[in-house]
């Protein structure tokens, strides 16, 4: 047999052994479902490569009325894990509809994962759960948290550096948005609900009172309606921006700096 052909044959063959090999890594990972980007976000950061995670709800979409679809039933059929938060109304049907019915998990942590202290803590239940589905790798995901957790607090760091000068200013925002901009330092007057929430008695009562307080910035929440708060805002005189409660780009530490940053240009 010629060398040339003999190469030939060994090429194919190294061609197909690596084939098998993508194969099989991609097979074994774990997957894992999770209802929104944020925790998605955090599952990915802490298991990277090893782990393939599926989110339900699109980062831009209020989760909170999601409507579940065959797409969403066709990820459950072969996932370990539904991660969720616990107030996701749907979950009960999109389990129902599904045979092969994952495990349930529900992040045993209190607050907007959007605080750096509480994303911490959910980091630390993800990772926690991670070490326990493959145990083999624990050193890994532990590595990875450490890691991710030493971003957050630098980028904490620098926050609440920047952040002094946002100590005082006056704003009305979504309930939703409440605990991160507290977070920042911020003195909510007041707060609103969902756009269906909003009568135009409570609408009255927030302008007056906002008005009163000399409020500077009415803050939206994406996911709820970013044009809730834009009446009050062309009302009183006040400047109006929108955050978001989930990664956009399945990015935590881009999400925040996002948030703050925007914070921070509108009132400039």
């Amino acid at each position: 047999m010629k060398v040339k052909n003999i190469l030939h044959y060994i090429l194919i063959f190294v061609v197909l052994l690596f084939s098998a090999y993508c194969e099989t890594s991609s097979t074994n990972k774990i997957k894992i479902t999770t209802t929104t980007s944020l925790l998605g976000s955090i599952v990915k950061e802490i298991g990277k490569e090893r782990i393939k995670v599926v989110t339900i709800v699109p980062a831009g979409m209020c989760p909170g009325h999601f409507d579940v679809n065959a797409g969403n039933i066709r990820d459950l059929s072969d996932s370990r894990i539904l991660l969720n938060h616990g107030w996701e109304t749907w979950i009960d049907k999109l389990l129902a509809a599904v045979d092969n019915k994952p495990a349930l998990c529900t992040i045993d942590v209190e607050g907007n994962l959007m605080v750096p202290e509480i994303h911490k803590k959910a980091t630390e239940y993800v990772t926690a759960l991670l070490c326990s589905l493959d145990q083999t790798h624990q050193e890994y995901y532990r590595n990875n948290c450490a890691a991710y957790i030493s971003i957050i607090d630098s980028l904490e760091t620098v926050i609440k550096e920047r952040a002094e000068s946002l100590q005082g200013v006056r704003i009305v925002c979504s309930e939703l948005q409440v605990e991160f901009l507290e977070w920042l330092g911020l003195d909510v007057v007041m707060t609103y609900g969902r756009a269906e929430e909003l009568t135009p008695k409570k609408l009255s009562e927030i302008i007056l009172e906002a008005k009163k307080e000399q409020v500077q910035l009415i803050v939206d929440n994406l996911q709820s309606g970013p044009d809730i708060g834009l009446t009050i805002a062309e009302e009183i005189g006040a400047r109006h921006i929108n955050l978001s409660n989930f990664p956009l780009h399945e990015s935590y530490p881009d999400a925040l700096m996002e948030n703050f940053n925007g914070i921070m240009q509108v009132l400039q």
